[in-house]
């Protein structure tokens, strides 16, 4: 959360548009661009001096009053709510997928020395309760993150999704053999019993590396995420106190003007 210093106390020099105080800091200057510390630049100063900051501040008071609301009613409330918890689910299927596509000596898919339990004798294999949980941590969050993408209003997200989605049931042959079915509702199971006997050579090619169906579900997350970040970032606000969570001049001046 940045902090806009002095903002509640400033309010009465800002109504009365007596916008010195905002120059008064270090000047710095950098490729022929001239700003204080809040980071307004020269360029920007004309359209304070027209009155489009005054405009900011008294829209922002008008609507949210001086005391410490973030939202103004509950649609606005539920709204974050829902834009919150899908950046959740995508960081975590993003987080997920990414221990999948992984290569090198950190993958899943590293092969260890294995013991048969009835002769003792030692091979080369895949541990197959590693790559299991990291596949049941994917598909677990990948129903979570479908889910909580029906409630968005993005279409950039919805088109994501979709994609990602499209992605899934066109390796939807492969999935089956390895356990892994498509629901009516585009959601995910997995069978243990089922994919523990399957070869780990087709788990492997499904999921690890950037181009596989785990590389696409990475970079569908991925995206939602930022999506939803910045949407999140867009609905800042300020408080009386003069706490803003992204301090954006332009972004602030196109909310309200």
């Amino acid at each position: 959360m940045a902090n806009v210093n002095g903002f509640g106390g400033a309010w009465n020099n800002i109504y009365n548009n007596d916008y010195s105080y905002l120059f008064s800091g270090t000047m710095n200057t950098n490729n022929n661009k001239t700003s204080n510390l809040l980071g307004i630049d020269f360029a920007e100063y004309s359209s304070i001096t027209r009155g489009s900051y005054s405009k900011l501040i008294k829209a922002y008071y008008e609507k949210y009053g001086d005391n410490d609301k973030k939202l103004s009613s509950s649609d606005d409330k539920e709204a974050v709510v829902a834009k919150t918890n899908l950046k959740t689910s995508a960081n975590a299927l993003y987080e997920a997928a990414s221990a999948l596509v992984t290569g090198g000596k950190d993958s899943v898919f590293k092969q260890i020395e294995i013991t048969d339990e009835e002769s003792g004798a030692k091979s080369k294999g895949y541990d197959k309760d590693k790559i299991f949980d990291a596949v049941k941590k994917t598909v677990d969050a990948y129903n979570s993150m479908v889910k909580d993408s029906t409630d968005s209003d993005s279409n950039a997200v919805l088109r994501q999704t979709l994609h990602m989605i499209n992605s899934v049931s066109a390796n939807g042959s492969l999935l089956s053999d390895v356990g892994i079915k498509i629901g009516d509702d585009n959601q995910l199971s997995i069978d243990e019993e089922t994919f523990k006997k399957a070869d780990m050579g087709t788990v492997k090619t499904l999921f690890n590396g950037s181009s596989s169906l785990g590389g696409k579900i990475q970079a569908a997350a991925s995206g939602i995420y930022l999506n939803v970040n910045n949407s999140l970032g867009n609905d800042n606000f300020y408080t009386a106190g003069g706490m803003l969570s992204k301090y954006s001049t332009g972004n602030i001046l196109d909310s309200f003007l």
